[in-house]
Parts: C-alpha cells; sequence; structure tokens
C-alpha cells in the first residue's frame, strides 16, 4: 500500500497567472550589473515562482526560473540539477520543460534554446530521478531561464518553497489553490514570509510574493538550512469528503498515529516481516543461537543483517522487496533490512520495534507533528535486551550495533507497532570524541619524534571509518583525513575496532626536530581539530550546529632528552563560556626530567545560539592559542 490519494475528484482551478512571461526580458533585467542589496552576488534570481494547484491526476506545480550572471568567476553556473521521485508508482513526475539562455556576443544579445541533447534525464537509483539541463554560454551578462511542471499524488504535506536559496532573489513568489472542499494548515517560516501572506476570504487560495531577498550566509559549522530559510510549508488537516466522526475509518486524513501504523503495517510489503511461520520460504535462516545471551544473540543477528545483506540507496517509504524476496536477493534498502532485522530479534523473542525518522540532511530537522508519512525519510531500530535500551541501524555495513549516524539523531521518531503507533522522544546515548597519547622519543641519531596513538570513540569513530571506506587506501586516508592532512608522519597503523568496541586507533610518528639544535620547540598538539579556530567572522547570523557533542583528550609525556633542560612551558589554563556549553583545561605537571601535560576540550552541545558566538568564538581563539604554544627545550650549559 503506498499512502496516495488517487484522485476520483474532477476539479478545474486555474491556474494564477504569472506575472513575468517566458522569454521577455524588461529593461530592468537586461541592464542589471549589481545587487544593491548583495552587492557581491555573482548570480541573481531576477524571477522565481511556483504556482500549486489540483487537477484530476494529482497536485500540480508550474516552476518558472529567471537567473543572471553577474560575474565571469561564478563557480561553473550554468547546469541545472532538477530531482524528483518516480518511486514504484509515479510518485513525482516532471513534464513540459521549456529552456533558453540569453548570452551577449560582440555586444549582441543572442537567444538560444535548449535543445533535446541538452536537457538530459537521469535514473540515479532507487526511485529517484534527475533532469540536468546544460546551458551553453554561461558569462557575464548571461540570462538562462527554465519552466517545469510537476505532478504530484501525494498531497497530504505539501512540499513547500523557499524564498531564501543559494542566490539573492529580487524576486520570489509562490501561489497554492486547493479545492474548496480541501483545509490546509500553512506554515510560515520567518516573519517578512508572514506578513506577506495573502490569504482568500474561505482560505483556499493562499499567495506570496517577496522581493530583494538576500542569500542565506555562508558560515561554517551549519546545518540543513531548510530550518533557517524564509520558507512556507502546509499539509491537509481536513476535508468536507471526511466525516469528523469517523477519521479512524478515513484513508485521506489520519486521526492519529495509531491509525497510521496500522494502515501502514497491513500493507501487503510491510506485513510480511511480521508472519508467524517464515521458515517454509526458501533459504530462510535459521540460527541456532539459544546458546549466546540475549545481547550476543541480538549482536549476531546485526552484524548478519548490517554486513550480509546489500544496501539499495532508495528514497522509498517502504521496503522494495516483501521478506522472501529479500532473503533471495540479498539486498534491501533501509527498511527492508531494518524490517528483516526487526523480524529476526522478535523471533528470538527480543522486543524490537521499527521507528520512522526524518533525516537532517534531508528536509527540516523538527517534525510536523500530524500523522503523515511522507516527512520521514528513513528508518532505526528501537530494542530493549536485558533491561537496557538501544536505538540500531542496520542499513549499513559500517554502522556498529547500539550507535545510529548523526543525521538520523533526531529529537522525535514514529514508532511503528500495531495499536500502539506513537510519536515519541528519542534518547540517543553515546560519547564521542578523540584521545591523544603523545610521547617524546629519541632514536639514536639523535631525532626527536613524537609517538602519536588517537582513538576515536563512538560517533567519531563512525565519522573516520566512513572516510576510510570513501578513500579506499590507508595512505589516501592519511593524506586527506583533516586533522591529518599538511602533516609529515611517518610508520602510520589502523586498527579498525568499530564493529567490537566502537572505536578506531590510529597510531603513527611525526617529526619534531634534531638534538644538534641549540634551542627545540616543540609543539606536541598537532592533531587536533581547533589548532585553527574555524569561527573568524566578527558576527555570527545563523546558529552554530556540530554534528554531535564530542571531547578531544590529549596525555602528552615530554622526556628531558639527555642534555637539555626545559626553558618554557604553556601556564595552566581552565576556561569555559558563560553557557556552560564548552569547556577546556591544560593542566601540567613537572616531575624528575619529564613534563607531563593533560588537556581536555569538551563541546558539551550540538547547537549553539548564534547569540553565544563571540563567547565561542573568544573561547575557541583561546583554545587555539594554548593548544599551539610551545613547550621550549634549551641545550644545557655545562660549566
Amino acid at each position: 500500500m503506498r499512502l496516495i490519494l488517487l484522485c476520483f475528484l474532477v476539479i478545474i482551478c486555474q491556474e494564477t497567472k504569472s506575472q513575468v512571461k517566458f522569454g521577455v526580458y524588461s529593461e530592468e533585467e537586461l541592464l542589471l550589473e549589481e545587487v544593491s542589496f548583495q552587492p557581491e552576488a555573482k548570480v541573481v534570481t531576477l524571477w522565481e515562482e511556483a504556482n500549486s494547484y489540483f487537477m484530476v491526476n494529482g497536485l500540480h506545480t508550474d516552476f518558472h526560473y529567471r537567473f543572471k550572471v553577474l560575474d565571469d568567476n561564478h563557480d561553473n553556473f550554468g547546469d541545472i540539477l532538477i530531482n524528483f521521485y518516480r518511486g514504484k508508482s509515479l510518485v513525482e513526475n516532471i513534464v513540459k520543460i521549456n529552456a533558453q539562455v540569453s548570452y551577449l556576443k560582440d555586444g549582441l544579445r543572442i537567444t538560444e534554446l535548449l535543445q533535446k541533447d541538452q536537457i538530459k534525464e537521469v535514473n540515479l537509483g532507487g526511485g529517484e530521478f534527475q533532469y540536468v539541463l546544460i546551458f551553453p554560454n554561461v558569462k557575464k551578462g548571461t540570462i538562462i531561464e527554465f519552466t517545469f511542471k510537476k505532478i504530484d499524488h501525494q498531497f497530504g504535506i505539501l512540499e513547500g518553497w523557499s524564498f531564501q536559496k543559494k542566490y539573492p532573489a529580487l524576486n520570489s513568489k509562490y501561489t497554492f489553490k486547493a479545492p474548496i472542499f480541501f483545509q490546509y494548515q500553512m506554515i510560515m517560516q520567518g516573519k517578512k514570509v508572514a506578513e506577506a501572506a495573502v490569504i482568500s476570504e474561505k482560505k483556499n487560495l493562499y499567495s506570496w510574493l517577496r522581493k530583494d531577498v538576500p542569500s542565506l550566509p555562508e558560515e561554517p559549522f551549519v546545518g540543513n538550512l531548510i530550518n533557517y530559510q524564509e520558507r512556507v510549508d502546509g499539509y491537509l488537516y481536513s476535508s468536507e469528503y471526511v466525516n469528523p466522526d469517523e477519521l479512524e475509518s478515513s484513508e485521506m486524513i489520519y486521526a492519529n498515529w495509531k491509525q497510521l501504523a496500522n494502515r501502514w503495517l497491513d500493507y501487503e510489503d510491510m506485513s510480511s516481516y511480521f508472519i508467524l511461520n517464515p521458515e517454509s520460504i526458501p533459504n530462510y535462516p535459521n540460527f541456532k543461537l539459544d546458546s549466546l545471551s540475549e545481547l550476543d544473540q541480538a549482536k549476531f543477528l546485526f552484524d548478519y543483517v548490517s554486513k550480509k545483506i546489500k544496501l539499495l540507496n532508495s528514497s522509498y517509504l517502504e521496503p522494495i522487496y516483501p521478506l522472501n524476496d529479500l532473503i533471495e536477493k540479498n539486498e534491501g534498502n533501509s527498511f527492508d533490512k531494518n524490517l528483516f532485522l526487526v523480524h529476526l530479534l522478535r523471533r528470538k523473542g527480543i522486543q524490537a520495534t521499527l521507528v520512522m525518522v526524518n533525516d537532517k540532511a534531508k528536509g527540516r530537522e523538527k517534525l510536523i507533528e500530524v500523522p503523515f508519512i511522507n516527512q520521514f525519510h528513513s528508518s532505526i531500530i528501537s530494542t530493549q535486551i536485558e533491561g537496557k535500551n538501544y536505538l540500531l541501524d542496520a542499513s549499513d555495513s559500517i554502522t556498529p550495533f547500539g550507535l545510529i549516524p548523526p543525521s538520523k539523531m533526531v529529537e522525535k521518531g514514529f514508532f511503528l507497532e500495531k495499536d500502539k503507533g506513537r510519536l515519541e522522544e528519542l534518547n540517543h546515548s553515546h560519547r564521542s570524541g578523540s584521545i591523544h597519547y603523545i610521547t617524546l622519543e629519541n632514536d639514536s641519531s639523535g631525532t626527536l619524534r613524537f609517538k602519536n596513538q588517537i582513538r576515536f570513540l563512538d560517533l567519531k569513530a563512525l565519522e573516520v571509518g566512513e572516510d576510510l571506506r570513501k578513500l579506499k587506501e590507508v595512505e589516501k586516508f592519511l593524506s586527506e583525513e583533516p586533522i591529518l592532512k599538511g602533516n609529515e608522519i611517518k610508520n602510520p597503523s589502523i586498527s579498525d575496532q568499530l564493529s567490537s568496541s566502537r572505536s578506531i586507533v590510529l597510531t603513527f610518528d611525526s617529526f619534531v626536530g634534531n638534538e644538534s639544535e641549540e634551542t627545540i620547540f616543540l609543539k606536541p598538539i598537532q592533531f587536533s581539530e581547533f589548532n585553527n579556530n574555524p569561527f573568524t567572522q566578527d558576527s555570527r547570523i545563523l546558529p552554530i550546529e556540530f554534528k554531535y557533542p564530542y571531547f578531544e583528550n590529549f596525555n602528552i609525556s615530554i622526556p628531558i632528552p639527555e642534555g637539555f633542560v626545559l626553558d618554557d612551558f604553556p601556564e595552566q589554563t581552565s576556561l569555559t563560556i558563560p553557557s556552560k556549553g564548552a569547556r577546556f583545561s591544560y593542566l601540567v605537571e613537572l616531575a624528575t626530567n619529564q613534563l607531563n601535560v593533560l588537556v581536555k576540550l569538551e563541546i558539551h552541545k550540538d547547537r549553539y545560539l548564534s547569540e553565544e558566538y563571540p563567547d565561542l568564538k573568544y573561547f575557541l581563539e583561546s583554545v587555539s592559542s594554548k593548544l599551539n604554544a610551545p613547550i621550549v627545550l634549551r641545550k644545557s650549559t655545562v660549566l
């Protein structure tokens, strides 16, 4: 069952006519060389519009975009990507693409329509498709323009419209017209969006026109910009065709999460994972695990599903295969794999529930708390084993038992449980960060070096593991990993303990200097994420977002080489920010012929308000300064 309302309605909704005619440019547009409210812009949106309305085969949206290039150095602007999701049953489709480019040649403006070979359809797999529009002659003064229609058969939650995008916009317009028997609740993000709203008396026609909209600032440590854009979203909350007293039986609007869960679990492919006697399925895995503890059984089954079943990238909000096909093909998407693990755990008497979650990288972080399925993007599992709660994700072979990727660490999830479907808070437990052990040594040639061991833990280990997988070769990883990049290291080795202990251990040597030198400046902390302060801007508009709270610990041992004395070293320091959201300490212990240093940096939150930016900037400036402060050794003078 796909939750698509097959439109049986004969609806004729007149489209709101665009204020801009395709291919006709005003004198102002042709002469424009600079954006008055954002002079540094290299590209400007002259006009953009989405006009949504209902027809007999679904929700139609007519899009119209017009851009102008203001600078020759325009970051290769000119290839436009239009993504859509056909899925199994033409959930979305793109039709009626028109595109043209208008450019200057020898002082004359030339206009050309894009040909078929410049409009390419690409199958991305998993039901995802993309049109690529390839515009030629894109240079300073070029205007590119395109229109297309999107047909969407899912309209419980609207796709919405962002007025704020990558480029500043002179005009950004969104119109939505619903039939009078549908009632939508519109969600407006941003004060100026609310002020620009024009709503009909019957509340079925909505329109917004925003002028002179700046692009969002390019700032480091920002999550999904959809959370901060001036934006409109909406969802269907009522219909004249649904009796308020009979919502429990409605297939158009769901009364509650329980009703939605029951309907979803009744879908044939979903229900196949909950059959009582699966042994008749060919090649069904029968594991003899009774000798293992409940936790070890769960770990065995988790490893089997995560590593033996190939992951197919897909945006399906349901399994690709029923249970028997998954077992035969040994592949599936996130829902297939996690449903299969739920099935296997329950067969062993272990409590397990599939939980649908939104993905931070794909959409709004905050859920619309009404029962609509298509606001979710993926799945995890909630389970209780030996009295302890765990969140699991068997989607990817690299994610270890008990961890879920940071993009799925959201506030709430939809628990798909028969007669108990619910939206519930998720508790994320992890201790993520890195522990560095650094010791000064010298070899027989008098060369000083640091022996380094870095132990990455939990989500930090997962992040490093993903980098290792992408780069494949250890040598390439060592040259590209951010905290190692640009440093000369020798004798590297990696111990991947991600599956067994949620850690990855990296050991290597780093060069210091030679004992023949009169003065040696030691900088043992060369591999912190904050050797350089990432916050250099004077002010901040958007909140600061880290992927997750984490820490860095450094345990440093500096034996004083024979013939040298300790000349200088950094003073002890303890720092925090007023909100207590970050803490740093630098402790020094001077023993006989040895200096020991213990450094701790703790980022306690994953999000800081923009008002905290000055404190965080100053804090990390101080941290960076201390991490780079040298320990000075000087040759002793023999009298």
